[in-house]
């Protein structure tokens, strides 16, 4: 066991070298790569300097050895600046970075003796100004040699210190002070030049660690990022796959709840299965909760703005609250007011609903109030309410998913936790800001402010629901499920609405039943997920195509997961999610098929 533990602690000392070494190596490319990226102005540098000495030596030096010397310095440069572009070309790895430097420091090393030796050559004997004038030009290309090479110490090196090493010597044989003080300054400044190029080199060389550095962390966040999104992705098949698996019994039960209540029984039956009916109402809102965040974050609710008056919604509002209201002794108030919105009405509707149930939920003494008033070209709506208030702290967490204040215990009659976050993505799709303002123990306002319409814009009214009763006798529903007890479910269901039905777990096998009846079918219900990767969609079309008809159809799902959710709407179909509400079940076909005899 220690051993082992011996090995693993070696091998991790062996994998933390290997890692320092590839990082020092990277270090050095970096250097070597930012002194090849100067040497293009150092060659430009080197050659002007170098013409202006010989122009300005020319009548106090014999010309032959200017123009050999010049001639030196050219080639010289030239060999630079080909091994420059060879460089440039071929973008060497970091691994050959060490020779491509010793390149660079053999050429800069030579290039440094060149102008070391022409201040020997071109000395002018006797001619003091001439001489100081040599001296500063060696000097001021030493100074540029520093500044090109300030990343690559030995390329430094190599120029600064055979340079202005050799440049003083004739200054030195001449004996007096008036050429040794020059020649001990330009050796100073030699010293002065190493000791700033060291601080700077060290500043690089921080610089260059700190950005790899960086770039290594740019990475992990990267990797952290992606390990979370696919975490995010798994999470989101999870719950679609439990979400749908859920809603297959439930959705079961719902059908055989409801057919059982349709039923003669005894009054203390009846009793017990209203019971199981508010459980059933219960666990299909937390469902359609969940249903309406998987839609918003699917992207497949698109707003449909329009410009309305504010004051239906609010009384809609209201009145669906008010007696909830009345029965905790609450006051309740809606101010209405003659203001026109430019907005989608029904999500609007929906944001106000879950801002006020969220009031009337959380406030146990006091009153509610839901009011309007203009503010320049923006409405601002808001809800006020007495509850215990929120905590500053908390005004970002509360639109979290099933983030709820003051309920450990996850009482259901207190909410899901899933309101906030459905205003807050609804907010966000219309672009109407939520504001929040709190003071606990005195209570909470919520605001959204909506554009302004004007009531010339009004283009007519929201479309209602179709209204009266609907005879189902004599209809044939097809209905294509795979679960044996949805169909028994929905079969039982319908029989008692006197409907005719035909159930099937696939499309071959609708077919097949089809195929010994006369008549056409007048309505087709499908699962959108079928088994072996069956759609309804698929099975709807085929059953239309087999009748050459467009039999009315819509589809059922229990999946939540975005790209299903995103499949289904674009399909065209009308979509129900289960478990169904039976009362929209039946309103959903009988609207269907009247639109159909009157068409």
């Amino acid at each position: 066991m220690t051993d082992s533990a011996d090995r693993r602690g070696a091998s991790s000392s062996d994998d933390a070298k290997t890692i320092a070494s590839d990082r020092d190596l990277l270090i050095a490319a970096e250097k070597i790569r930012t002194y090849y990226d100067s040497m293009p102005s150092a060659f430009i540098g080197v050659t002007i300097v170098a013409c202006l000495i010989a122009y300005t030596m020319t009548g106090v030096v014999s010309l032959s050895v200017i123009v050999a010397w010049l001639a030196v310095v050219w080639c010289l440069t030239i060999a630079r600046y080909l091994l420059w572009r060879r460089y440039v070309q071929l973008n060497p790895p970091p691994s050959d970075a060490r020779r491509w430097g010793a390149y660079a420091a053999v050429a800069y090393t030579l290039s440094g003796f060149t102008w070391g030796i022409g201040a020997n050559v071109l000395y002018p004997v006797g001619e003091y100004s001439y001489q100081v004038f040599l001296l500063l030009g060696t000097v001021g290309v030493s100074l540029g040699a520093a500044f090109a090479a300030i990343s690559y110490l030995p390329a430094f090196y190599g120029f600064m210190y055979t340079s202005l090493t050799l440049a003083p010597l004739p200054f030195f044989r001449e004996g007096d002070l008036i050429h040794v003080i020059p020649a001990v300054m330009a050796l100073i400044y030699a010293v002065v030049a190493t000791r700033f190029v060291h601080n700077v080199h060290r500043s690089i060389t921080e610089s260059i660690k700190l950005r790899f550095e960086n770039i290594d962390l740019i990475d992990e966040l990267r990797e952290q990022k992606r390990i979370a999104e696919e975490a995010s992705i798994s999470k989101s098949r999870f719950l679609a796959a439990a979400s749908h698996d859920l809603r297959q019994p439930m959705h079961a039960l719902g059908l055989f709840v409801q057919t059982l209540q349709e039923s003669d029984l005894p009054a203390a039956e009846q009793s017990v299965l209203s019971n199981a009916r508010r459980s059933v109402d219960a666990m299909e809102e937390l469902f359609n909760a969940l249903l309406d965040v998987s839609k918003l974050d699917a992207g497949i609710i698109t707003a449909n703005v329009i410009t309305v008056p504010l004051a239906p919604i609010l009384e809609r509002v209201g009145g669906q609250y008010q007696s909830l209201a009345r029965a905790k002794n609450l006051r309740f108030s809606v101010r209405l007011a003659e203001i026109y919105l430019r907005t989608d009405p029904i999500l609007l509707e929906r944001t106000l609903r879950n801002l006020v149930s969220n009031a009337v939920q959380h406030t146990q003494r006091g009153g509610v109030l839901v009011g309007a008033r203009r503010r320049g070209a923006s409405t601002l709506i808001e809800v006020w309410d007495t509850g215990p208030g929120i905590p500053q702290e908390q005004h970002h967490d509360i639109f979290r998913e099933f983030y709820q204040l003051r309920n450990p215990e996850r009482d259901r009659s207190k909410g899901l936790g899933l309101g906030l976050a459905i205003v807050d993505r609804l907010s966000k799709l219309l672009h109407h800001p939520v504001t929040l303002r709190s003071i606990p123990g005195r209570g909470t306002v919520f605001g959204v402010t909506v554009p302004c319409g004007e009531p010339t814009q009004v283009s007519g009214a929201v479309p209602e629901a179709l209204e009266g009763a609907f005879d189902f006798r004599g209809t044939l529903v097809c209905f294509v499920d795979d679960e044996l007890a949805v169909q028994e479910g929905m079969t039982s269901l319908m029989r008692k609405w006197s409907c005719d039905v035909v159930a099937a777990g696939s499309g071959a096998e609708l077919l097949q039943k089809l195929a010994t009846i006369e008549q056409a079918p007048d309505l087709i219900i499908s699962d959108y997920r079928l088994r072996e990767e069956e759609s309804g969609i698929a099975v709807i079309e085929n059953v239309r195509h087999e009748f050459n008809t467009d039999i009315p159809a819509f589809l059922i799902t229990g999946d939540t997961g975005p790209e299903r959710l995103r499949e289904a709407a674009a399909s065209g179909l009308l979509i129900l999610h289960k478990p169904l509400n039976p009362a929209k079940l039946r309103t959903l076909m009988a609207n269907l098929l009247r639109k159909r005899t009157s068409g």
